[in-house]
């Protein structure tokens, strides 16, 4: 693919017409006279050609599911009520491995990114009851790093959570946190959609040392400390537990930690989380063994439980094994439909395994239900006043639990 630019001189018959790659390189370089094309030829290599990310359109294939393939007439799920399901493939070798999730509020777009360091767009698609039938339009790109080139390797692009700051996923803020090498970063998607090159917002001299693959596999947006700052970050570690045991999390204002904890149920570990809009948290969890199979779990964590220092524990609302259409369930998102129910969307992680399978899944939190979690609206954008239960200390990263 080449992707054409002319550049004017001084006098309009004086031109050049450059043909560049998809990455950005130079493929061919013309000129209307000798003169223009040395100059501008000088002037591509001192401030550099535009720069494109690899922004791939790709293959999507989708089969439907069921959620007990031994009973196809159950749709009760837990708390929740099947809402549909889809198996996805792509013969694109960078697919998989999907790790976070944003869904804009009617539910027509997500965003995800990968533990190998991608990013997947695509289109969500219903059937005529509304329900989850398909997804269309997929793009991939990699993610770039702080130097805008992709990060390389499973160290630096192990991308496990994703939260953005807007309604729309790719018109905002995205925050990603990475596993091993122990970081979040905030890529401004608005402004430079997948060229965006990320600003580093804290790392592991913030808040300390993580298990290498057991760091912050899930993040939060709370509101801001002040009316005039900007969110506070939530952010749950996969298994980094502190010396009772509990699972480690904290809440991030600038740089400044303040940590609390989450009570383990074994075998589970946490994966992901979405906020809800009066506070409270979904906290999904996954188990595996060899000889159990897979199992996925949903907790509902109260928001006034999280202060510093405390071990905070919820409802659970689903737990069920590889009887039913589940997989490695690692993404989250949550939105609301026009009937006041929560529609939750989970995303698994196949590991680029061939015995493991990508499913995007949709599950129904009735009104009725859903009453008791409080009064349901969006925007993503947390404002300040919101979480009056849940006013967090400022605690420097050294005074953590080991």
């Amino acid at each position: 693919m080449q992707i054409a630019h002319r550049y004017d001189a001084v006098r309009p018959e004086s031109h050049c017409e450059i043909a560049m790659t998809r990455n950005g390189g130079l493929s061919q370089l013309r000129c209307s006279n000798l003169t223009t094309g040395v100059l501008v030829f000088l002037a591509l290599v001192i401030i550099g050609a535009p720069a494109h990310a690899d922004v791939q359109r790709i293959e999507l294939k989708t089969n439907p599911l069921v959620w007990n393939p031994e009973d196809r007439s159950e749709t009760r799920a837990g708390e929740l009520e099947w809402a549909g399901g889809i198996e996805i493939k792509s013969p694109t070798k960078e697919f998989g491995g999907w790790s976070g999730l944003a869904i804009n509020p009617d539910g027509t777009a997500m965003l995800a990114v990968s533990d190998e360091g991608h990013w997947l767009s695509a289109k969500i698609l219903y059937d005529e009851r509304g329900r989850l039938s398909g997804i269309a339009e997929g793009r991939m790109a990699p993610m770039l790093g702080l130097d805008g080139e992709p990060v390389a390797g499973k160290m630096l692009g192990d991308a496990e959570g994703l939260v953005v700051d807007t309604d729309e996923p790719l018109a905002g803020q995205a925050y990603v946190s990475f596993e091993r090498a122990h970081r979040i970063w905030r890529y401004d998607l608005g402004a430079d959609g997948f060229m965006a090159r990320p600003e580093q917002l804290l790392t592991q001299r913030h808040f300390g040392r993580l298990n290498s693959n057991g760091g912050i596999e899930s993040i939060e947006l709370l509101p801001p400390a002040d009316a005039d700052g900007e969110p506070r970050i939530l952010a749950f570690t996969e298994d980094t537990l502190d010396p009772r045991g509990n699972i480690k999390a904290f809440v991030a204002d600038g740089h400044d930690i303040s940590w609390f904890a989450l009570r383990p149920r074994a075998p589970y570990k946490p994966t992901d989380i979405a906020r809800l809009p009066n506070g409270d948290l979904l906290v999904l969890e996954r188990r595996f063994s060899m000889l159990a199979g897979v199992g996925m779990q949903l907790r509902l964590i109260d928001k006034d439980d999280i202060i510093p220092g405390a071990v905070v524990d919820g409802e659970v609302l689903i737990d069920v094994g590889q009887r039913y259409s589940i997989d490695n369930m690692e993404g989250l998102a949550v939105r609301e439909d026009k009937n006041g129910d929560l529609l939750i969307y989970m995303l698994s992680d196949d590991n680029f395994n061939m015995l493991q399978r990508t499913l995007l899944l949709m599950f129904r939190l009735k009104g009725d239900i859903s009453a008791a979690v409080g009064p349901v609206r969006l925007p993503r954008n947390p404002t300040a006043g919101e979480l009056s239960g849940a006013t967090f200390r400022s605690e420097q990263a050294e005074a953590a639990p080991n």
